[in-house]
């Protein structure tokens, strides 16, 4: 189901990891039980100085195939956000938004919509040393519903679809679908769960072998080594990798759950980078970019929505004036300058207006506490015992906001919310649950509002958009909007082919969602980072959900 993925990652979500880096000569690898006289060796054989970094993780890794499932790991996250640096994916997106090849270099488009081929680069060879052909990238294809199982669709439409995928000639691959859909290759550009792999690491029924528990078996510019402790995680440059070399020759991975212990670990240099904005809160970032020797980088692209959903079918929430006054209620400029210290930004529209299909003029909700009250003044809603709380046909303005736990600014922003909406006579009593239990209450209609999140990179908007139809989707906050649009709207967006027809039926999705005041959007994140001397920089990828340890720069 897709929300045990977002349990997993989003993403968390979305989304939602930690770096952390160090130089080889500030004598954190001894202490992290990587081997400094093989660092040594290497450097006096080769005349360079070998780069070696210690990074962290809030958990440690289990599995090691580009199709995460809670089948195959207990933590939930295990591999998902590091794939990058182990796997390579047909195409990506470029820093300019574009699509550019990969492990592709070119492709097209049958004209009923229904077939993708690929031309494979020539001479790519896997970590375990294999040559990539066309049979390695048709079977990897194929692996990835097979090895999903009932988690089949939890990362999209297109591994439901897939119909097969056939080698052609040995650098030329035929993907070929039941029917059209428009979000193939953003799909195909999540290395979870699209990560290509060696066939000979996939059994004859293309479920993945045991090898996967202790070894990468990708194209990307690094693997496992195969070392580890349960605490620390050793990868290794991939001596096969066909792109260019990286900074880094070699990093460990060390699990520290706590983000308090992860800032203490940069503080006192047993780390020296690290990245995620559910790691780094603002008072953090602000305190590493004022303090000597440290940096903060916050990526300019936005990351996620979080927003505020509302239960459709409850009789408060079903009245769109109700929806419409707490829109207008919240001063979403205060929430991003005093919670998140203005990291992030007001969002004014479902998705950033830089995603895909998304730049659409929408109806805003601008703050104004008077207009909020007027609203629902003329809708007759009034205090009638002086309780500060409105009433019309005997039914209070008053509900639960559940959310789930585990985030200090989650619960200042739902506790501001509360406040605010107090002022106008609406009284929400915030209640936080397990991500589980939260999602248990919202699937059973026991909410009246609550806060969560877009998926993020490559995710939104196409699978996001998805969750929209109730007859797929495990989403019980986004399914509600179905009813709002016409009937099989997004099965013909599914099966668009044509640009302007996919963009046609967004604006439609989009203005209904705003004009009906479906969903109150809040603000959009930032990925950040934070790091000391011994790293130059982080070059933010295409989708910053994800950590690509081939971006850190040294001096």
């Amino acid at each position: 189901m897709k929300f045990k993925h977002l349990a997993a990652g989003l993403l968390s979500a979305v989304m939602v990891l930690g770096i952390v880096a160090c130089s080889s000569d500030n004598g954190a690898s001894e202490a992290n039980g990587t081997n400094n006289t093989n660092e040594v060796s290497n450097t006096q054989e080769t005349g360079q100085e070998r780069v070696h970094l210690n990074l962290a993780e809030s958990w440690g890794f289990e599995y090691f195939y580009t199709v995460i499932t809670p089948d195959v790991t207990s933590s939930g996250y295990d591999l998902t956000y590091w794939l990058p640096s182990f796997y390579d994916t047909l195409v990506k997106y470029d820093s300019n938004g574009e699509l550019t090849g990969v492990l592709a270099e070119s492709w097209s488009m049958s004209e009923d919509g229904c077939t993708y081929t690929f031309k494979i680069r020539q001479g790519i060879k896997f970590s375990d040393g294999s040559d990539m052909t066309a049979e390695d990238v048709a079977k990897s294809l194929l692996a990835v519903p097979v090895n999903l199982g009932q988690y089949n669709g939890g990362y999209g439409k297109l591994s439901t679809i897939i119909k097969d995928a056939v080698a052609v000639d040995e650098y030329t691959v035929e993907l070929q679908l039941e029917q059209p859909y428009y979000g193939t290759m953003r799909e195909l550009c999540l290395a979870n769960p699209w990560g290509i792999v060696s066939s000979e690491q996939l059994n004859e029924d293309l479920t993945a072998k045991d090898t996967f528990k202790s070894a990468t078996c990708g194209t990307g510019p690094y693997m496992y080594s195969g070392d580890n402790n349960g605490q620390v995680f050793n990868f290794e440059y991939n001596t096969n990798y066909w792109g260019k070399k990286p900074d880094v020759d070699s990093f460990s991975v060390k699990n520290i759950p706590d983000n308090d212990a992860k800032l203490l670990a940069l503080k006192n240099g047993e780390i020296d980078f690290y990245t995620g904005i559910t790691k780094i809160s603002a008072e953090n970032f602000e305190e590493m970019s004022a303090t000597d020797g440290f940096s903060a980088k916050a990526d300019g692209n936005a990351m996620q929505t979080y927003y505020m959903g509302y239960n459709l079918n409850d009789p408060i929430f079903r009245d769109q004036v109700v929806r419409e006054a707490i829109a207008t209620a919240v001063d979403k400029e205060t929430i991003t300058q005093n919670i998140f210290g203005g990291l992030y930004e007001a969002a004014d529209t479902f998705f950033s207006r830089s995603i895909p299909y998304c730049d659409v003029d929408q109806k805003i909700y601008e703050y104004n506490m008077d207009t909020a009250n007027q609203l629902l003044d003329d809708a007759g809603y009034v205090d009638t015992d002086n309780d500060g709380i409105r009433e019309k046909d005997g039914v209070k303005l008053s509900a639960e906001f559940v959310y789930q736990t585990g985030s200090a600014s989650d619960d200042d922003t739902v506790v501001y919310i509360c406040d605010q909406l107090k002022q106008i006579g609406i009284e929400l009593t915030p209640s936080s649950a397990a991500m589980m239990d939260w999602f248990a209450m919202v699937s059973g209609g026991q909410y009246g509002v609550t806060i969560f999140k877009t998926q993020g990179g490559y995710y939104d908007p196409t699978v996001v958009v998805g969750g929209l139809d109730p007859k797929t989707s495990t989403d019980p906050i986004l399914s509600q909007v179905n009813a709002y649009l016409a009937n099989g709207l997004l099965d013909e967006l599914n099966a668009a082919t044509e640009e302007e027809k996919i963009q046609e039926i967004y604006n439609t999705i989009l203005t209904t969602m705003s004009d009906e005041c479906l969903v109150t959007p809040l603000y959009y994140t930032h990925q950040l980072s934070v790091y000391n001397s011994n790293v130059s920089n982080y070059e933010y990828s295409g989708d910053t959900s994800f950590t690509s340890v081939q971006n850190i720069k040294v001096k």
